[in-house]
């Protein structure tokens, strides 16, 4: 298995098209061209490929701390992050995670954090997401439509002084 992650290039939705997601995930997110057409405010979109092949997918939401008060300024969100149900069970989630840190931080100049939130009913993604670096912060997000989700902070550099 060889994980990468690189930006989706403009107008090639199709290259997500064929993603999907098993029925019971549907509750935690869309299938990823669902998503991020559905997606109110700018989603920069990302793919997680095995071998070139396209296997996954997350979005990046670089005004996350407009619409959160737990995410301070200078702070990204992780959003739609999905990995198509035919390519689950063997670890590219968490190899794609374990990559995160590093490759936030190249497309992501001035990000100093990333956050997400995931819902408490899902300790799969949750125990991935830890795996690649992700705290914990203690704090449960109850705006979400499934009910209450833990609310994880990866550093990607150290915070401005001020």
């Amino acid at each position: 298995m060889t994980i990468t992650l690189s930006p989706l290039p403009p107008g090639r939705v199709d290259l997500i098209a064929d993603l999907s997601l098993p029925p019971e995930q549907h509750e935690f997110s869309a299938p990823p061209a669902q998503a991020l057409a559905e997606a109110r405010g700018r989603r920069d979109g990302h793919l997680i490929q095995d071998g070139g092949q396209v296997v996954g997918f997350f979005a990046i939401d670089p005004d996350y701390p407009e619409a959160h008060d737990f995410a301070e300024a200078g702070s990204i969100g992780l959003r739609m992050f999905s990995v198509d149900y035919r390519h689950q069970g063997r670890g590219v989630a968490s190899a794609a995670c374990r990559l995160l840190r590093d490759y936030l931080r190249q497309e992501y100049l001035q990000a100093h954090a990333c956050y997400l939130t995931v819902n408490h009913r899902n300790p799969r993604a949750r125990a991935a997401y830890l795996s690649g670096g992700f705290l914990d912060t203690g704090a449960d997000y109850l705006g979400g439509g499934v009910g209450p989700q833990h609310i994880l902070r990866l550093t990607l550099a150290d915070a401005p002084a001020g």
